[in-house]
Parts: C-alpha cells; structure tokens; sequence
C-alpha cells in the first residue's frame, strides 16, 4: 500500500512539474485554437483592433512591469555591453537578411513562389518586436534587463536600417525614417519602462516577492498578442496562391526558424553565460510585425504581388512564436 502510494505520488508530482514548465506553451496552443474558431473577433480588421490593443496596452503594461523588476544598474549593465550589442545588431541586420537571400536563391529553384521569397526577405530585415522576447525571456527565467536593453536598441536601429536594407536587397523604397513610429515607440516604451523603474522602490516596500506576483501579466498580454497573430495569419487572403505554396510557406517558416535559432544558440554559447545566451537569443530570432506592415505599405502599395508578399509577414511570427515558446518553456529551470 506505501509503495503504491509512493509511486502515485511521485508520477502527480512529474505530472505537476510538466504542467509548470510547458504551461505556458499549452496556454499558446489554446490560443491557437480559439482563434481558429473565432477568426473575426481579433486581429486587424477584427471587432477588437488587435494593432491598437498591441500598441497601446499590451506594450506599455509590458514595459511597466519589466521596469519594476529591473534594476537600474542592471539595464545599465547591459546598455554597457557593446560587444553583445554589436553581434546583436550584425546578426539581425547583416547575417539573417544574407541567410534570407541565399536561402530565396536555392528555393527559387524548387519552383517555390518567386513573391512568397520575397515576403520572407522583407520579413527577416525587420528588426525585434517589442514584447514577444522580452516575455519568453521571462518564461525561461532569462536576463530580463539583456533582453529590455537589446530589443528597444535594436528596434530604434531598424527605424532607420529596415528601409534601408530593403532598398539595397529588393529595390523596395520606403522613407527611411518616421518621426511618428519613433515618437509612439518611445511612448510604449521608454516612458512605461521609467515609471516602473521609478516605482520599485514603493513596491518592494510592500512585496518581497514582487517577480511571482507580476509575473502572469506579461505571459497573459503575450497570449492576447498571439491569439491577435493568429486571427491574422487565418484571416489572410490567399485565395490567388496555390495549396502547395501556402504549405511550403508554413513549413519554410519553420525550418527557417529553427536554423536562425541554432546558429544564434551555436554563435553565443561559448562566450556568454546561459541567462544572456537566452536573452540574446530571443531577440535575435524574433521579427517586428507592426513595423513590417507599415514598410510593406509604402513599398508594395497597390501593388498585385502586395498580398502575396504579406503572407510570410503573417505566418512567419506564428511560426516564431510557437517555436521560441515551446524552447524558453522547455529551458526554463
């Protein structure tokens, strides 16, 4: 009877740590599903505005809370750290456009749609979304100042150096530089960010476990975000593609992500410590898609090839999301 209890348990305490670790993951694949049956409801063009819920709520909660956990010295720290600036911003302006390119001119031969290339070119000069790596760093219990520090420098470079790339690697112009995206950027970001900050020192007055406590509301403002990434990606129009063009796009989608991340792991892992390799990491292997849309507007606009060209912007973050959930659920400690 003890032994039976005992191996009983036992397997409920596995069980209870499998569902602690890869929750979050579960959580993701549940949003994926209510999306799928409620399509309308969110994205773009949905009854709730996912752009609008994205920017203005979904952001600056995120930056709010981060600012309460990060320390000033931390982010100090790691706005200090140029080498792993640098490798950061040469990874995601220099190499993944290059490895976008020569991956387009081997596929182009596999008769794969010469405009869904395009699409996945543009998508991988973009530069970091704002949320989604500093959640999964949370997730996988990462540096959380890396990540905050290495996703706004990033995202301030690719203003200026998305319209760029685009233009030496596709021809596309685009204005290269939008006061108003700044000035939204900073709002969303920066300012949360100080007025957490600033609050610290009230907060852990009254909470000595303030991580635990605040923890859910970035990984709850990311499923919102998925479940609005979703709605897109089933909401997109591709009635003019072919089935096999669209299943080539998703399974491109994922064995690209999964070689970015390998590189970038292969890369970081001998000269930075777990915590900042993960951080990094996210960062790196992760694409704004608020920022794409508004490239591809002024560069494509009106034109036929437009929607087939948007279609890796839509699927693509799905696949990114999915992938680097299950990896910062599955590294976490």
């Amino acid at each position: 009877m003890r032994v039976n209890y005992q191996q009983n348990f036992s397997g409920y305490k596995k069980n209870n740590e499998l569902l602690h670790r890869y929750g979050f993951f579960a959580l993701i694949l549940t949003s994926m599903l209510l999306a799928s049956m409620l399509p309308s409801l969110g994205g773009s063009h949905g009854i709730i505005n996912g752009n609008l819920m994205i920017r203005y709520f979904a952001i600056p909660l995120t930056y709010l809370e981060a600012g309460l956990w990060c320390s000033p010295q931390s982010l100090y720290a790691a706005l200090c750290n140029i080498h792993l600036l640098i490798f950061v911003t040469v990874f995601i302006y220099i190499l993944m456009p290059l490895l976008a390119r020569v991956g387009s001119c081997l596929l182009i031969y596999s008769k794969v749609n010469t405009w869904l290339l395009k699409g996945m070119e543009v998508f991988y000069c973009m530069p970091p979304p704002f949320s989604t790596s500093v959640v999964l760093t949370r997730v996988a219990r990462a540096d959380l100042s890396t990540s905050v520090v290495t996703t706004i420098v990033m995202h301030f470079q690719g203003i200026i150096l998305s319209p760029v790339l685009l233009y030496f690697m596709l021809g596309a112009s685009t204005p290269p530089l939008v006061i108003t995206d700044i000035k939204e950027t900073v709002y969303s970001t920066l300012m949360p960010l100080g007025i957490g900050i600033g609050l610290q020192s009230f907060i852990k007055d009254y909470s000595t476990d303030l991580d635990d406590r605040t923890s859910w509301i970035p990984r709850g403002l990311l499923l919102l975000t998925a479940y609005h990434w979703f709605c897109d990606a089933l909401s997109a129009d591709a009635s003019f593609l072919h089935a096999v063009d669209i299943l080539l796009c998703v399974l491109i989608a994922c064995i690209g992500q999964l070689i970015v991340s390998c590189v970038c792991w292969v890369l970081c892992s001998r000269w930075l410590s777990t915590g900042i390799l993960l951080a990094a990491m996210f960062t790196c292997t992760h694409k704004s898609v608020s920022l794409g849309g508004w490239i591809l507007r002024g560069a494509y606009h009106g034109s036929i090839q437009g929607p087939a060209v948007n279609l890796p912007l839509v699927i693509l973050p799905v696949a990114q999301l999915l992938l680097g959930s299950l990896i910062a659920s599955w590294l976490a400690p």
